[in-house]
C-alpha cells in the first residue's frame, strides 16, 4: 500500500498512519508520505511507522500554497507510486457568521475545499494509474449546523460536495472517493475542551455510545475505504459519531425513553 496522509504530525492523521503501517505488518510493509506544517512532529510519527515495519518520507509545508501541493505530488516517486490519499488535514475557526471575519472564512474553505481538489487533482495520473482512493476527512459538522462554526461547518459541507463530484467524474478512471465524518472526537486539537468540568461526562450523554470518539476510531474507516473490500464504493459518507447524529427526537422534551 501507497499512501500519502496529510495532517500527519498528531490526531488523525497520525492515527491513519500507524492504522496503516499496522495492517501491512503482518504483509509486505506499506510505503507512506506524511505531510504536515511540522517537521519536528512528523520525524516522530515517521519512526512509529517504521518500528511497525513500513516505509515512511516526510515533507512539511503549507497545503494551502498550492506549489506546495505540485512538490508533494512530485514526491510520490519516494514511494514508487499511489494506492491512495488520506485528505486529512484540518483546522478549527470558530466564530458566529456575524462576526466571523473574512480571512477565517477564507482560511476554513482553503483547507478544508481548494486544497483536497487541488491535491487530488495533482494525484490523479498516479490514482488512475493504480485505480486508487482519495478519501476526505469531513465532520458531521458538514450536514449539521453546528454553532459558532460558521465557516467550519460550511467548508465542510463543501468539501463532501466536492468529494461527490470527483466520485461521479473520476469513476470512468477507475478513482474511488470517498468521505469520513467524525463526530465529537478527541485529539490534540479539540483537547482542551474536553478537560474543561464537566464537558466530557456532559457529551458523552449524549452519545448513543456514551463515549467520546477517538482519532483510531476514525482512522479505521479510512483504512478500510482504502481497501479492496471498499472496491465498489464511491461517493459515500461514512459517519463515525457513536449514533450522535441520530440523536434528534431523544432531545425532544416530549419524547420519553
Amino acid at each position: 500500500m501507497k499512501v500519502i496522509v496529510t495532517g500527519a504530525a498528531q490526531g488523525i492523521g497520525k492515527a491513519i498512519a500507524l492504522k496503516i503501517a499496522s495492517d501491512s505488518k503482518v504483509q509486505q510493509g506499506a510505503k507512506i508520505l506524511l505531510t504536515d506544517l511540522h517537521q519536528d512532529s512528523l520525524e516522530t510519527v515517521a519512526n512509529e511507522v517504521r518500528a511497525l515495519g513500513s516505509e515512511a518520507h516526510t515533507l512539511a509545508g503549507d497545503l494551502t500554497d498550492p506549489n506546495f501541493i505540485q512538490a508533494l505530488s512530485d514526491s510520490i516517486h519516494l514511494i514508487g507510486g499511489l494506492d491512495a490519499v488520506a485528505s486529512n488535514a484540518g483546522l478549527a475557526l470558530h466564530s458566529p457568521l456575524l462576526t466571523l471575519s473574512l480571512e477565517q472564512w477564507q482560511k476554513n474553505f482553503d483547507l478544508h475545499v481548494r486544497t483536497p481538489w487541488l491535491l487530488a487533482r495533482a494525484c490523479h495520473a498516479a490514482l488512475k494509474a493504480s485505480h486508487g482512493a482519495f478519501i476526505i476527512t469531513a465532520s458531521v459538522s458538514g450536514t449539521h449546523p453546528t454553532p459558532p462554526g460558521g465557516a467550519y461547518s460550511s467548508s465542510k459541507a463543501a468539501a463532501l460536495m466536492l468529494a461527490k463530484q470527483m466520485a461521479v467524474e473520476w469513476g470512468p478512471d477507475g478513482i474511488r472517493v470517498n468521505t469520513v465524518s467524525p463526530g465529537m472526537t478527541l485529539t490534540p486539537m479539540t483537547h482542551s475542551a474536553y478537560t474543561q468540568p464537566g464537558v466530557m461526562a456532559q457529551r458523552e450523554s449524549r452519545i448513543p455510545l456514551r463515549r467520546i470518539g477517538q482519532a483510531e476510531d476514525i482512522a479505521k474507516a479510512v483504512a478500510f475505504l482504502m481497501s479492496q473490500e471498499a472496491s465498489y464504493i464511491t461517493g459515500a459518507d461514512i459517519v463515525v459519531d457513536g449514533g450522535l447524529t441520530q440523536t434528534l427526537m431523544a432531545y425532544n422534551p416530549g419524547w420519553k425513553t
